[in-house]
């Protein structure tokens, strides 16, 4: 990790200047993710011993269908996937008869996911286009959707308690919310750094997740704790900072865990 940390901090990315759209769109990053999560920007969902690089394809549509299984709504309904990434966590949703509207801010994945669309022939169902989860209020009505996820995208917010008002907005009456995201419960300046370097530096401590979502006016509160399934990779690191950065984390249990939370956006008082 020490070796992963001096090679990325030698790179003028790590000026102030530096963005979330110059992590995803280094060649560097492109190809890691390429090439240890399918394109993806989230971790698979693995049973028993079973380890990476067996079966990711199917560990990738695990975790997503467990995303799904959490929405809990029926066909029809209108999601926004905030932060879609190259569309596929939306093209998943949108086969169960969901319809999605898929934002991002790089473009290069903005390319991807339409790209990735058009070839399953979802064009009718998943719509893509540039939007920044944290500046939402011009670009859709407020009681639009029926849900909202995000998928290892959240912890990229410069401003999470803006976020969640935000897609508190947005949802209609009712509406659910499920964020699967990353937590840290023990604080140490190895974890900050490898946040930092993987632009995560705002990921929440234990137990904010609650107390954030029900500021922001969220109700019905739940969380399970998926660290134990989540795909890990090791030896890796220096040859990929920044791909590894990202999953870094997933190595050290001890410091965070993958969650997948819910809330839901409760109907008016009479």
């Amino acid at each position: 990790m020490a070796a992963a940390v001096a090679v990325y901090a030698a790179t003028a990315l790590l000026t102030h200047r530096y963005r979330i759209q110059d992590y995803y769109s280094s060649l560097e990053s492109r190809l890691g993710y390429s090439l240890f999560l399918g394109n993806t920007r989230h971790c698979g969902f693995y049973w028993g011993r079973q380890a990476w690089p067996l079966k990711i394809n199917q560990a990738l549509r695990a975790i997503e269908e467990k995303l799904y299984d959490r929405l809990v709504l029926p066909p029809g309904s209108t999601v926004l996937d905030a932060r879609a990434g190259s569309g596929h966590v939306a093209i998943h949703i949108a086969r169960k008869e969901l319809f999605v509207n898929a934002i991002d801010i790089t473009p290069h994945y903005l390319k991807d996911a339409k790209k990735n669309v058009r070839a399953n022939q979802l064009e009718s169902r998943i719509k893509v286009e540039y939007g920044d989860y944290h500046n939402l209020e011009h670009k859709f009505p407020e009681n639009h959707f029926d849900g909202i996820y995000t998928m290892k995208t959240f912890v990229h917010a410069n401003d999470p308690a803006t976020v969640l008002r935000n897609f508190f907005q947005l949802l209609k009456p009712g509406g659910t919310l499920v964020l699967h995201e990353a937590e840290f419960r023990r604080n140490s300046p190895r974890l900050q750094e490898v946040l930092r370097l993987s632009h995560c530096q705002n990921t929440l401590e234990e137990g904010n997740y609650k107390r954030l979502i029900e500021e922001a006016g969220f109700t019905d509160f739940s969380l399970k704790d998926l660290s134990d399934n989540v795909l890990k990779i090791v030896g890796q690191q220096q040859r990929f900072p920044n791909i590894m950065a990202g999953v870094e984390a997933w190595l050290h249990w001890e410091d965070g865990r993958y969650i997948s939370v819910r809330a839901i956006k409760p109907l008016p008082t009479l």
